[in-house]
């Protein structure tokens, strides 16, 4: 099996999906799910933007 780099599965998509969980399971725990997610959401697309513009580029 070949070892794969963490750039070639992490993507925006990817960071947007385990924000918004993690902050649905801190709703759920702080009975606000709503506000979480939005929360978790909106961190997801900030981390996914910062990840994407670090990548590496291919020519």
């Amino acid at each position: 099996m070949k070892k794969r780099k963490m750039s070639e599965y992490w993507n925006m998509g990817t960071a947007i999906g385990l924000c918004a969980a993690v902050g649905i399971v801190i709703g759920a725990l702080l009975q606000n799910v709503v506000l979480w997610l939005c929360i978790g959401a909106g961190a997801g697309v900030v981390l996914g933007a910062v990840s994407a513009n670090k990548k590496p580029r291919e020519k």
